[in-house]
């Protein structure tokens, strides 16, 4: 081949030089990228996704909130917006295309599912429920609940299902009570202080708040009903078949955030973060909520869908009468998602 003059030799080093550079820009933005580390080329920045939560604003969306935050870092166009309407008006939103995800708990998804919609449960959001049964001072035990009137968002959502699950353990029904449909979180609390209603079910918050004024909890959610998921992240199939990297990032996002959540060095920013969500909120108070989440693994790292405890949440509520029939759980929930963002985070 000869040997390479000065001249070809610097030549042919610029050559290298570039096609390694060529290589390595390639390689960069051909990467699926991941919650904190980027997502370049995946072809999701710019895209919308929007996310409707069934709830009044409150400090223990943090972690939707940093799933959202992260989205933002990586080019979408990531929102988290909250509602205390009904669930029909939710549902329509969602079918409308106004909203992309929806959190929304297991009873109140199967029963829009068993009615035709065509939702389908791609991520989870909250692994366990941060709930508990709280009743109005003089109320000291569940068997006192009867004649009662207790507070429900609606009657196909979680709450429902909540309140069954009680009325089931103190050996009530449904016609030994008062159901009343009261709205959201802050709504229930409010109508619970002004008289309205005698009891309801709220987040450890609620508890923080109205435990020192007397108000007693009935049932703590967390600790008694441990097989229950908390928020689903629902989407029409529609948007899920044209969207699978976009629905990877979120599940990945979903896992970065439990992580942050959990790692106490994080504890500063999360409060912040959990403040900003709710202004008007007592810091300390939030604080102590976010510490009773944190102590009692509200969200176990790594902590993907489950099939089979969907299975036994179908049960449970099927049991409660919370809904009317089973859908099988492989028809509307997508596992795959979450499973490869678990490989991909690690």
């Amino acid at each position: 081949m000869g040997i390479a003059t000065p001249m070809r030799r610097s030549r042919l080093l610029a050559t290298v030089t570039a096609a390694a550079l060529a290589t390595s820009m390639l390689a960069a933005c051909s990467g699926s990228g991941g919650g904190t580390s980027g997502s370049k080329g995946n072809g999701i920045k710019g895209q919308r996704f929007k996310i409707l939560v069934a709830s009044s604003p409150t400090p223990n969306k943090v972690v939707e909130q940093h799933v959202v935050d992260i989205l933002k870092k990586e080019g979408v166009d990531a929102s988290l917006d909250f509602t205390e309407a009904q669930s029909s008006v939710q549902l329509a939103e969602v079918k409308q295309g106004k909203v992309d995800g929806f959190a929304e708990a297991t009873a109140g998804a199967i029963s829009a599912i068993s009615q035709g919609i065509p939702l389908v449960d791609f991520g989870l959001l909250q692994p366990r429920q941060d709930y508990v049964f709280l009743a109005r001072p003089g109320i000291n035990s569940l068997a006192d609940l009867k004649g009662k009137k207790i507070g429900v968002i609606d009657t196909v959502g979680v709450n429902w299902a909540q309140a069954l699950i009680v009325l089931k353990a103190a050996g009530l029904s449904v016609g030994d009570v008062h159901m009343v449909t009261a709205g959201g979180q802050s709504s229930r609390l409010s109508a619970m202080v002004s008289g309205r209603i005698d009891a309801t079910m709220l987040s450890h918050s609620g508890q923080i708040e109205l435990e020192p004024k007397g108000y007693k909890v009935l049932y703590d959610y967390t600790k008694q009903s441990p097989e229950l998921y908390d928020d689903n992240l629902f989407a029409m199939k529609s948007w899920l078949d044209t969207h699978h990297a976009l629905a990877l990032e979120v599940n990945k996002a979903i896992l970065e955030s439990f992580k942050w959540f959990d790692d106490p060095a994080n504890a500063d920013a999360v409060l912040k973060r959990a403040l900003e969500i709710a202004p008007g909120s007592d810091e300390a108070a939030t604080k102590q909520l976010l510490d009773t989440l944190r102590s009692t693994d509200a969200y176990p790292p790594g902590t993907i869908l489950d099939t089979s405890v969907i299975s036994k949440e179908e049960d449970l509520f099927l049991n409660a009468k919370a809904i009317d029939k089973s859908v099988p759980p492989a028809q509307w929930v997508d596992t795959s998602f979450g499973e490869k963002a678990k490989t991909e985070v690690g």
